[in-house]
């Protein structure tokens, strides 16, 4: 199977041998992952364009450009987000790809973005959801199961869409359903939180935290369209992290107090298989000593997840894929609820897409 696009994101000077199919095959690739503008800024950043095709360099530069503009509505968004909820005077964190933007870490580079991630203490979470609708925002799901499965059994409110700018909110109270099997105390990240420099009551996750979150997002979401992309944006952390003197078994250390160990864990192990790095092997080996996996179980799940992040390619849309796919979507729903509440919800999203029911947007 190709690994034409992680080997140019890797090393973006091999994209300067590609012939003009493969380039055709490149940003198919690129485009399925959402990973266009990001190969545009490494493109742009190794000073490649002048050598590429025109018709190239202008196709990415123009999608970098769709990307710098979101940045900038990022940036307006987050201040009315925070003065819509200054009256709770509760932190907001922010997270992902809107945090990335704010706190001007090089992952923002080339990083679209499709909504606003926040998160703020529960005890808050209904003061929060009043203001913000009293500032223009309502919520996207209205149908009674959605409302109950949202607020009973997951981490976060219905999306919330903005009336008049459109710009969708997600609002978090943890970063897992209460429902899933890790034991996390989402009060241990808000504590190493870091204060985001000219707002108020604004912060992003600690750099560890923040390389927790990324993985733990990747490794209990059962979508895989942006699998590449957010594993990307973990090599991106992580590098970043390395650079700046990380201390490896203090990563690995709050990756166990914060009951997350496991998810660290395979971030670091298809880092390294997908983008064949060998980085942070110390915390690595860590974990994997904390977490112990059988060999067989590693052989499973590499042969599940290596084909669901290179699912993008278009020689790898097959049954197998197809399959592997399927396994972990049942795999984070298992990891996110109990057999009986899981049993519940997925025959129910069975039954509603038999019905032609598109209401389900999570699950």
């Amino acid at each position: 199977m190709s690994r034409m696009l992680e080997e140019v994101l890797l090393e973006p000077s091999r994209s300067l041998k590609l012939s003009l199919t493969e380039w055709d095959q490149l940003i198919a690739s690129a485009r399925s992952a959402q990973l266009l503008a990001r190969l545009a800024w490494l493109m742009r950043t190794h000073e490649l364009g002048p050598a590429l095709p025109e018709v190239i360099s202008d196709f990415l530069l123009a999608h970098e450009a769709l990307a710098d503009a979101q940045h900038e509505a990022v940036h307006l968004e987050a201040h009315e987000v925070l003065r819509a909820v200054a009256k709770t005077d509760c932190p907001v964190v922010f997270l992902k790809g809107s945090a990335y933007v704010l706190s001007g870490q090089p992952v923002r580079h080339g990083r679209l973005l499709g909504d606003i991630d926040i998160m703020v203490p529960r005890k808050h979470i209904a003061d929060v959801e009043l203001m913000l609708k009293l500032g223009g925002w309502s919520n996207a799901h209205h149908s009674q199961y959605d409302q109950r499965y949202y607020r009973q059994w997951m981490h976060e409110l219905p999306a919330m869409i903005h009336r008049t700018r459109g710009v969708v909110l997600d609002v978090h109270h943890t970063i897992l359903p209460p429902t899933s099997r890790s034991e996390l105390n989402a009060g241990k990240l808000f504590s190493h939180a870091r204060p985001l420099e000219g707002l108020s009551n604004a912060f992003v996750l600690s750099e560890a935290d923040s390389l927790i979150h990324c993985a733990t997002h990747l490794f209990h979401e059962g979508e895989f369209e942006k699998g590449l992309r957010d594993l990307h944006d973990f090599h991106l952390l992580l590098e970043t992290a390395i650079e700046t003197g990380l201390d490896e078994s203090g990563l690995a250390e709050r990756a166990r107090e914060l009951d997350l160990a496991w998810p660290l864990y395979l971030a670091l192990r298809y880092n390294q298989r997908v983008f064949g790095t060998s980085v942070a092997t110390r915390a690595l080996e860590l974990l994997r000593k904390n977490c112990a996996p059988s060999q067989a179980r590693l052989r499973l799940l590499d042969s599940l997840y290596e084909r669901a992040l290179r699912a993008h390619h278009p020689r790898a849309q097959n049954t197998n894929s197809g399959f592997a796919l399927w396994l972990l979507f049942v795999r984070s729903h298992w990891l996110r609820m109990p057999p009986h509440l899981l049993t519940y919800h997925l025959s129910r999203k069975a039954i509603m897409r038999m019905m032609g029911s598109s209401s389900e947007r999570h699950g």
